[in-house]
């Protein structure tokens, strides 16, 4: 009760029995309590409304404050709230007595010990209760955030040597959102959804990218969506005008139209299978902002095997969730989410990416939204099997989240709360004969008209179930759990019109399914936002987002946004290459055994500061092997949407073997003198890498017409152009 409120006779609650035996001396009537002169209470508060502090600190002071003076001693208990919270205190409750005549502050020392052990963040809520001749203000409870000095993030392996090579900016005014590489063209295609057209660059240079056309969609539609290039074909998909069926349109390098085919609603996502034979959209079918239009989303399948200069309609089948229609309980039961408004299963359920086996006879796709997989066998052509992901468990050890982006602390606590994992891009291997599925687990909301999970925890209309949840008031706080977005379609598990359960979005991490069973073998838990906390660098970013570097800024929300994904072979070796939305980067992992990963690096390029700059906004990702390389040397491609920019790594210590020594007769790749003791010349400026004898790389050099060997031990080393041309240098120091 506020300050200066009127008490009646009429509010005889234990807390202000006390009180009133101090004040009220006989017995009145009720209407004689009316014309009475008001009696105003003090107010007691904590000072603050929550503190954070660190185990090491050895104690914490909090001060309770009265609002002003009384006549009359003042006491108040101070306990901690039993029921919730992390930390394991033992806490006796104790009396703060204010002298009469006096304001000054009362204290409460709480020891603190530095357990030597991770245990995470923790937190617990102090309460002030049984007040005597005072009345409780409205910080009556304070939260306290007791920060893990032992906290510590995944050692990285750094067994892949990745360096930032180069950035490149497509289009000032566009965005650069998925990228494809061709091989024996050294060509990026990038799209470009601003400009609804395909940028075309030449990447036989990675560190000197140069345009070479933009070809252009509009006449094909109202956006284009994805692209892929395979065997010196390129297809690009477009959403459709005013809710039709979108299209497939098929290129050569150059660019030149050679056909285009009709696909679903709104193909959000193109491929080839492996074998080549095959070029398959998502079509994700999303309603209109009204609702008043809901088309069903879709698998397309687009035969290339007859060539692709003559396709047409013949050769596209477009595989739809209608049998799943009549087993819309069921569908609902398996975890997946289906709440668009009157809505069949098929009209829900939109697709978002597709992988592909090795043998080029399974796929599986996200359906993000749903939060579920679906499989098709490309065989019978067929939708196979749906696969609800369930949540994630934000309570559990490993699995904790800074959840508010009104702390002044990166707090990664655990929470009473259940991710929904909702992948947008996906990638699948195999290993032992089983192929696994690992997902970037970003989440989504849908706003839709009638349809908005534009929600949070603190609003009135998201109802907690009090009986799950009786501390619902403090975890609707902005600095608990208030600004956490949720969604107000799931969660609601006895129907009676509460939330029983809270579901965020997304995962913050990236997971690993087994195909065979649909098991979840692996999850990378909180390692994201533990990472990124605990960057040396880019910590100062922790959960910026990709439009502002304001620290924890999406912390509320889906945190990192792990978005975009790609697989691949290395060695012997499996490795996955996560993006980070919002925060920008990529993360890198060993996943040979799927159910044991290993963190790897993390890899930035953006600009620190009180300005956001560099590349922002990574979605699309490519790996391209040494062999295929221009550079000699493994490397990883980003497309960075914000930024409309790409960004080049070199994997350095994967490089193209040197398997001879000797040098084609027409080589014209020569340096003299050779041997040398010391700088050798070419007979034109050319662009080089330096090899030992058993291949390994040492360095690049580019565009000299002289090379000084000061730095490299006498030996025999073999030099490798751009052209694949090798020759012998001998050094002799």
């Amino acid at each position: 009760m506020k300050r200066g409120t009127l008490l009646f006779l009429s509010l005889f609650t234990a807390g202000f029995a006390q009180a009133q035996t101090n004040t009220i001396q006989n017995p009145v009537t009720e209407s004689s309590v009316v014309a009475r002169t008001a009696i105003v209470f003090p107010e007691l508060n904590f000072e603050q409304e929550y503190v954070t502090v660190n185990e090491t600190d050895g104690s914490l002071q909090v001060n309770v404050s009265l609002s002003e003076v009384s006549g009359d001693e003042i006491t108040v208990e101070a306990s901690l709230l039993a029921d919730f919270g992390s930390a394991n205190l033992n806490l006796p409750s104790q009396t703060l007595t204010f002298p009469a005549n006096s304001t000054d502050p009362q204290t409460i020392t709480i020891p603190l010990q530095d357990n030597n052990t991770f245990d995470g963040d923790q937190f617990f809520v102090l309460q002030l209760s049984n007040p005597s001749n005072a009345q409780l203000g409205e910080t009556a409870e304070t939260v306290v955030y007791l920060l893990d000095d032992e906290k510590s993030a995944p050692v990285a392996t750094e067994e892949l040597e990745i360096e930032h090579a180069h950035s490149y900016k497509v289009d000032e005014n566009g965005t650069a959102e998925i990228v494809a590489f061709d091989k024996d063209s050294k060509r990026l295609f990038v799209l470009n959804s601003e400009a609804t057209a395909v940028e075309v660059l030449d990447f036989s240079n990675p560190k000197n990218i140069t345009p070479i056309s933009s070809i252009d969609m509009t006449s094909y539609g109202d956006g284009a969506t994805s692209v892929a290039v395979q065997n010196g074909i390129v297809v690009a998909s477009v959403e459709g005008v005013d809710f039709a069926d979108g299209k497939v349109i098929f290129m050569d390098i150059d660019g030149n139209i050679l056909s285009s085919v009709t696909v679903g609603n709104l193909p959000d996502m193109v491929t080839f299978t492996p074998d080549g034979n095959y070029v398959l959209t998502a079509n994700e079918g999303e309603p209109s902002d009204d609702y008043t239009i809901d088309p069903e989303g879709s698998i397309s399948v687009i035969d290339i095997t007859g060539g692709v200069a003559n396709l047409t309609q013949n050769e596209v089948s477009t595989l739809t969730f209608n049998d799943f229609d009549a087993l819309i309980d069921e569908v609902r039961d398996a975890d997946i989410r289906i709440f668009g408004q009157n809505a069949t299963v098929s009209q829900d359920l939109e697709p978002e990416y597709i992988t592909v086996s090795e043998d080029s006879k399974t796929a599986w796709v996200s359906l993000q939204e749903n939060n579920a997989i679906a499989t098709i066998d490309l065989e019978s052509m067929e939708i196979t099997e749906i696969l609800g992901l369930g949540t994630k468990d934000h309570s559990l050890a490993g699995n904790s989240l800074d959840a508010s982006d009104k702390t002044d602390a990166i707090i990664m606590a655990n929470w009473p709360v259940k991710g929904l994992y909702m992948p947008d891009a996906i990638a699948s291997y195999t290993v032992n004969n089983t192929t696994y599925v690992v997902t970037a687990n970003e989440g989504d909301q849908r706003e839709f008209g009638p349809i908005n999970e534009d929600v949070s925890i603190k609003d009135d209309e998201y109802v907690l179930d009090p009986t799950v949840f009786p501390h619902a008031d403090l975890m609707k706080k902005d600095f608990v759990l208030g600004r956490l977005a949720v969604s107000p379609y799931s969660g609601d598990l006895d129907g009676d019109g509460d939330f029983d359960e809270i579901h965020s979005f997304g995962g913050r991490s990236f997971s690993i399914f087994n195909t065979e069973t649909g098991e979840l073998v692996y999850d990378s838990g909180n390692d994201f936002e533990m990472i990124t906390a605990m960057d040396p660098v880019y910590g100062e970013l922790f959960n910026a987002s990709n439009s502002n570097n304001n620290f924890k800024n999406r912390s509320d929300n889906k945190g990192p946004e792990p978005e975009g994904i790609t697989v691949a072979e290395i060695n012997g070796q499996h490795y996955a290459f996560v993006t980070l939305e919002r925060m920008g980067g990529m993360m890198t992992y060993n996943i040979t055994d799927p159910m044991a990963p290993e963190f790897v690096n993390y890899s930035n390029n953006r600009t620190l500061g009180a300005d956001e700059g560099g590349d922002l906004g990574p979605e699309g990702i490519i790996y391209i092997n040494e062999n295929d390389s221009p550079s000699d040397t493994a490397m990883v491609v980003m497309a960075n949407e914000v930024s409309a920019t790409i960004s080049v790594y070199y994997i350095n210590n994967v490089a193209k073997k040197v398997t001879s020594l000797e040098t084609a007769e027409s080589n014209d790749f020569q340096a003299h003198p050779n041997p040398t003791s010391g700088k050798v010349y070419f007979n034109k400026p050319v662009s080089f890498t330096v090899h030992t004898l058993t291949g390994e790389k040492l360095m690049d050099v580019q565009d000299k017409a002289s090379f000084d060997t000061a730095d490299l031990d006498s030996g025999i080393y073999i030099l490798v152009n751009k052209e694949g041309e090798t020759t012998k240098l001998v050094v002799s120091h």
